[in-house]
């Protein structure tokens, strides 16, 4: 999945994967999508599960508020890094760039094996070492998303964080309040989700095209759903968890990253939607 830098193609090569991956030739692992397939997120919580809710500690309302306080400090480290990076490697000069290689390798690299210990270990980690990773994994993804952001430039790359901030808030909004069990999404959106990696593979393979409007539609509205889906989570998350205090801290961070990546996929998609309005 290589997004070089093509003057005649808008920046884009079109063999892209499902994360976002270098103008330099380089496979990003699957960093995005691999976090959904793995870790604890697209599975309910049992609806059969006792809810504690009256007994813990911490209050609903202070679950949700840690919830979208680490996904905030996330997003934060995320495009700070990124919109930095993008600044300093726009129209820099080939020593600069040469000099920033082995840091968005290394990135890379990283960011890869923070996907395998989220997507295995997760719910064994403890609470602080769960926070790390996520705090890691966010500097890494701001190293790896440059290259992606250079391309699309500056005021496509603002556009799309608005739009990415706009359309998430609402459905977030949407899966907190809507009296609707979005549960029965999970089976729908995994498919959805399987079946844009194996384009992305095969697009990969024999070079044809992942960056289509088509594409960029379906991933959007994909992750739109994601996002509905997992904040409804969070209510039955804090039921199933209420009587264990540390399990359910740990939980904010699991929820968090969840939400994380929707927002990350969301942000991507729409890019390579103006890339793809642009040809």
């Amino acid at each position: 999945m290589n997004n070089r830098y093509d003057p005649n193609n808008n920046g884009y090569n079109q063999q892209n994967g499902y994360s976002q991956y270098s103008g330099y030739d380089q496979q990003n692992g699957y960093n995005q999508y691999n976090g959904y397939g793995q870790q604890t997120g697209y599975s309910s919580y049992p609806q059969t599960a006792q809810s504690y809710g009256e007994s813990a500690k911490m209050s609903m309302a202070e679950y949700s508020k840690r919830i979208y306080g680490w996904l905030g400090a996330g997003l934060g480290i995320t495009f700070i890094i990124g919109f930095v990076l993008m600044k300093i490697l726009t129209n820099a000069p080939d020593e600069t760039i040469e000099g920033f290689l082995p840091i968005f390798f290394g990135g890379m690299i990283v960011e890869l094996v923070m996907v395998i210990v989220l997507g295995f270990f997760i719910r064994k980690l403890p609470y602080v070492a769960s926070l790390v990773i996520f705090g890691i994994y966010s500097v890494c993804n701001g190293i790896t998303l440059t290259p992606l952001l250079v391309v699309a430039g500056g005021a496509n790359a603002v556009f799309a964080f608005a739009a990415t901030a706009v359309l998430f808030g609402a459905f977030s909004i949407y899966g907190l309040v809507t009296k609707r069990d979005l549960t029965k999404l999970g089976p729908i959106l995994m498919i959805g989700l399987i079946v844009l990696i194996v384009y992305s593979i095969i697009a990969m393979i024999f070079g044809m095209d992942s960056s289509s409007l088509i594409i960029s539609l379906i991933g959007i509205a994909l992750f739109i759903g994601f996002t509905a889906y997992d904040t409804q989570k969070i209510k039955s998350g804090y039921n199933y968890y209420a009587n264990d205090e540390q399990a359910l801290k740990k939980s904010t961070i699991n929820v968090a990253l969840e939400l994380y990546l929707d927002f990350i996929n969301l942000f991507i998609y729409i890019l390579r939607l103006l890339a793809a309005n642009r040809r």
